[in-house]
C-alpha cells in the first residue's frame, strides 16, 4: 500500500459522521458520530479519525500490515509470559487508554492479545509502538497529498 492513509487533518463538523480507527485488540473502526469531545480531538491528533469507511477500511489494512512487517521494530511480545506476570494493552495515546493486567495463559481475551501483537511487557513499550504506529500513518497519509 503506498499513499493510501487518508485520515482526517481537521475535526469535522458537529454531528458529522465518521469512522475511529482503534487497534485494540486488533485494528477495526465504528462509524462514529463527532461530538468535539477533547478526547476525540486526541484521537484526530493520532490520525485515528476518517471520513469514510473505505478510508478506514484502507487504514486498518495498513496498520495490520505495518505489526507484521515490522516486526523488528516494535515491541509487542511474540512468546507467552509466564502466569501472573503484568502486561500491558491499549491504544497508548494517554494514561486513561493504557491497562494492565497479570497474564493468564487460560483467559481468552489475553490469548487474543497476544495472537494480535497487542501484548506488551512494559508501558513505555506499547507506548513507542503507537507513536511508531501514528509516525506511520503520516508518512503514508503524505506519499498521497
Amino acid at each position: 500500500m503506498s499513499g493510501q492513509v487518508n485520515y482526517l487533518v481537521e475535526a469535522p463538523e458537529l454531528g458529522q459522521e465518521c469512522y475511529l480507527l482503534c487497534i485494540k485488540p486488533k485494528p477495526f473502526y465504528v462509524l462514529y458520530e463527532w461530538r468535539g469531545f477533547f478526547f476525540e480531538k486526541e484521537r484526530l491528533a493520532l490520525h485515528r479519525i476518517y471520513p469514510t469507511k473505505e478510508d478506514v477500511e484502507r487504514a486498518s489494512e495498513f496498520v495490520k500490515d505495518f505489526f507484521i512487517s515490522h516486526k523488528e521494530q516494535l515491541n509487542y511480545l511474540t512468546s507467552k509470559p509466564e502466569p501472573g506476570t503484568e502486561v500491558w494493552y491499549g491504544y497508548g495515546s494517554n494514561s486513561k487508554d493504557i491497562e494492565s493486567a497479570n497474564f493468564n495463559p487460560k483467559n481468552t481475551f489475553h490469548q487474543g492479545l497476544l495472537e494480535t501483537f497487542q501484548l506488551y511487557g512494559t508501558r513505555e513499550d506499547l507506548i513507542k509502538d503507537m507513536n511508531l504506529i501514528t509516525e506511520a500513518l503520516e508518512k503514508e497519509y503524505k506519499k498521497a497529498h
